[in-house]
């Protein structure tokens, strides 16, 4: 059948309404009129699989490069990539957190659209090295990864052709390759990558474990770490939820804030903290729990800042904050659905002062925000 693709929803995937019912087509854009076939049908909706562009986009490309999974925008233009997310953020934040946000700032660019990633996890299956496909089970064969930077994807290249290495890999175990500069790009085969790498960003040099969060985009990170260090200025005592390797928190001494206290779940991560904060003469105290685990004598703090996975903040936390009500919220976000969740249940006591999309994942369906929140009075 013909159908006409009225949005795009989070997650890359067109959205066709019809007399029948809202249809789904991965790979089709805004405005396009697209042959499918459908290939799954539920009571409220259809999903489908595009089999002709008739009626091309104007902002439609052809990929730059070669695509790998999870690139469902390699074939947008980046500036109406960039407009359709910031459109799709908006979009959540009506529809999940009833919220309407006249604070939102414009979206930031990457510096990069192509080779900005410091970091790929890859797949073995005793056969093909490579991303899972869209059934979330086949793994396709990935000799390189456009979004990968070039000494990750050279190594990648020598792996592959070392058939031994690839040997003492178990099927179904991951690949992790990690970059620096200042270190080259470690290996971990069937485990992460063990040592410590270090990052220099923000004007900071960092101590990070090799197994350990951090960034993958950093030149786009640079971009939120100055809107960060502004936005913070004036906050004193600082707890940081999630707080990793301490990136987040040693930004805010340079914004002035005299004493951290950090709660990180992986033992590595708050282990680098500690070095880091030792070494850049920050005064800091970071703990190994969990986030929902605040300790019975937690300081008063001006400025919370939270950093959660894609699944966002848990009821605990939520819960914690309203409880604590800190004067101001830094909340940093990858997962714009559960951001949209979160704050609409913290609008009760809360006001959205600013927020602004960040786009560390171009060509890809995500992206990040910064939300600044302060107590209503």
């Amino acid at each position: 059948m013909e159908v006409e693709i009225q949005d795009v929803g989070y997650g890359g995937v067109g959205v066709a309404r019809t007399a029948d019912g809202v249809i789904f087509v991965p790979g089709a854009f805004i405005g396009e009129r697209v042959d499918v076939e459908i290939t799954r049908k539920k009571k409220r909706f259809a999903q489908a699989r595009l089999l002709k562009v008739l009626t091309p986009s104007p902002d439609r490309r052809e990929p730059e490069t070669a695509v790998v999974p999870g690139m469902v925008y390699a074939a947008l233009d980046y500036s109406a990539e960039l407009a359709l997310k910031q459109h799709q953020l908006q979009t959540l934040l009506q529809r999940i957190g009833r919220l309407d946000v006249p604070q939102m700032l414009p979206p930031v660019a990457s510096p990069s659209t192509l080779h900005y990633r410091n970091k790929l996890t890859l797949h073995w299956d005793g056969r093909r090295l490579g991303y899972i496909g869209e059934d979330n089970r086949t793994v396709i064969d990935t000799p390189s990864c456009p979004l990968s930077c070039a000494p990750i994807n050279d190594l990648l290249r020598q792996l592959r052709a070392d058939k031994l290495a690839l040997r003492r890999v178990k099927r179904g175990e991951r690949v992790v390759l990690r970059y620096t500069p200042q270190d080259g790009v470690v290996v971990g085969l069937g485990r992460p990558p063990e040592g410590m790498l270090t990052e220099e960003i923000a004007s900071l040099t960092l101590s990070v474990a090799a197994d350990a969060f951090f960034q993958v985009n950093l030149p786009c990170v640079e971009l939120l770490l100055n809107a960060f260090r502004e936005r913070v200025k004036g906050c004193e005592r600082v707890f940081d939820l999630y707080c990793g390797t301490g990136l987040f928190g040693f930004v805010a001494a340079q914004a002035g804030a005299k004493e951290i206290f950090g709660l990180e779940i992986s033992p590595s991560a708050v282990a680098s903290a500690k070095e880091n904060a030792k070494h850049l003469g920050v005064k800091a105290n970071y703990r190994c729990a969990p986030s929902e685990c605040l300790p019975n004598n937690l300081p008063a703090a001006d400025l919370w800042i939270v950093d959660p996975p894609r699944d966002g903040l848990s009821d605990d936390v939520r819960k914690n904050i309203l409880d604590y009500l800190p004067p101001r919220i830094a909340y940093i976000s990858c997962g714009p659905d559960t951001l949209a969740r979160d704050l609409a249940q913290l609008s009760e006591r809360y006001q959205i002062d600013s927020m602004q999309l960040f786009d560390f994942f171009p060509r890809t369906a995500h992206f990040e925000t910064l939300t600044m929140l302060s107590l209503r009075s």
